[in-house]
């Protein structure tokens, strides 16, 4: 064999050889993207899950951990094809603490997104450290009303106007020309919710038997009262047609307890958080016949709530799940679908609007779709993970499908009234009818 003939057959083998390269990256870039077998679609995914492990709402953030450690068993322990690590921390009391707990995960755990928060306060804090960072928070609690700018943040819950909001009208109608006493904690979630109340409820005609027509406000620093002795012989003297009031986690238990001691016969209606998980347990026939407002019963007749409630009565002796867990659970489902949207590119179809809503919402379009301008398909960021999330459409939940809306980036959802009521050994909010559907 020639020279000539032996360095004409090694150039053909190394074209060959630099094809079959070629060919093996395509192929391994294709896998990534479709969240395939591939060295990328196994990297790992860290998760900084942020809820109260002390203080007075502790029992909610054991629920919302609860709610999202069995999403993640139900996808098999990944989210978008990846397999997951996730790192709690305690937001206690909403401010300093849960200011600490995620500047860690943020800067120290470089975690891809936050879940939780299980207060108003919380979320309010946490918001311009979201900004700075470019971290997302799938919010799991309280949403106020006090973010202006929604860009890094998108709640599975609700926002905290809507409660009231969704039961205001009914209210009005039932009591006629009789007066609601309105009581609430003086914070901005307390304010949010007793608000949401109150201005639909008077532009409907209605009005407050409260001294000076305004809402009764107990104090929440430096820590929630408990004692509600003095407002609760107000409220029997009043003659008021009906009793609206806000209260979560330890206040709830006292109020509803110290309501039946005080013996004040007259209808109490509620935001639903007043006799919600760990409160309706602790309560138990005390709360016999209060009506809430809420968006979510486990009494709900779908599929989703049906398998939903299924394992979590399997995993957990019978017992019956709440909001709580099922706002931990979809924020599961949302970054399952955006992690998947975010490896897929910022040019991947948007995804579908929620089977048979009555409310047209449009996929976000605000500044959260254009806080990733690049976003290369298979890149992995907190802003590639914020943009995708304008696009992961209807979440089939076990409270109904709903999808964030364009503005709050909150869900689109049905409020119901229910009623608590004994279901054969266990006390349950049963589902009355569907009030409203709300959501922006």
């Amino acid at each position: 064999m020639t020279p000539q003939q032996t360095t004409g057959r090694s150039r053909r083998r190394r074209a060959v050889a630099i094809a079959v390269a070629t060919l093996l990256l395509t192929v391994s870039g294709c896998s990534g993207s479709s969240l395939g077998d591939s060295d990328a679609s196994g990297e790992e995914i860290r998760i900084g899950l942020i809820v109260p492990k002390s203080g007075p709402y502790k029992a909610i953030g054991d629920d919302q951990a609860a709610g999202f450690r069995l999403a993640l068993d139900k996808l098999g322990g990944k989210l978008g094809g990846r397999p997951v690590t996730v790192i709690e921390a305690d937001e206690g009391e909403g401010k300093a603490t849960a200011l600490a707990s995620a500047r860690k995960l943020i800067e120290q755990d470089k975690v891809l997104a936050l879940v939780g928060g299980g207060t108003a306060d919380t979320v309010q804090t946490l918001y311009p450290l979201l900004k700075e960072s470019g971290v997302p928070l799938i919010g799991t609690g309280g949403r106020p009303s006090t973010v202006e700018d929604p860009t890094y943040l998108w709640s599975t819950s609700w926002l905290s106007q809507e409660t009231g909001a969704s039961i205001a009208g009914y209210l009005r109608q039932k009591v006629g020309e009789g007066r609601v006493w309105v009581i609430g904690p003086d914070y901005i979630g307390g304010r949010d919710q007793i608000g949401g109340f109150v201005d639909p409820f008077r532009k409907a005609g209605g009005k407050l038997a409260n001294p000076g027509g305004e809402p009764t406000w107990t104090p929440w620093a430096p820590a929630p009262t408990t004692e509600f002795s003095p407002y609760l012989t107000k409220i029997k003297e009043s003659g008021a047609a009906a009793v609206y009031t806000f209260y979560a986690g330890a206040s709830a238990v006292e109020f509803v307890k110290q309501y039946r001691q005080y013996g004040v016969d007259v209808p109490l209606y509620a935001s639903g958080f007043l006799t919600e998980g760990p409160s309706l347990a602790a309560l138990g026939p005390a709360a016999e016949g209060i009506y809430t407002a809420l968006n979510y019963s486990t009494t709900l007749d779908n599929a989703a709530n049906r398998d939903f409630v299924r394992r979590y009565t399997a995993a957990n002796d019978g017992k019956l799940p709440n909001l709580y867990h099922v706002c931990a659970w979809d924020a599961a489902l949302v970054l399952d679908k955006a992690i998947a949207e975010a490896l897929a590119g910022p040019d991947a179809p948007a995804a579908s609007p929620v089977p048979g809503s009555s409310t047209a919402v449009s996929p976000a379009t605000s500044s959260s779709a254009s806080a990733a301008a690049g976003g290369a398909s298979g890149e992995l960021t907190g802003q590639s993970l914020t943009a995708a999330l304008s696009r992961v459409g209807s979440i089939d939940s076990p409270r109904g499908a709903w999808q964030f809306g364009p503005k709050n980036h909150t869900p689109v959802q049905a409020y119901y009234l229910r009623e608590v009521a004994q279901d054969g050994q266990v006390w349950v909010n049963r589902t009355m009818q569907t009030l409203t559907t709300l959501g922006s």
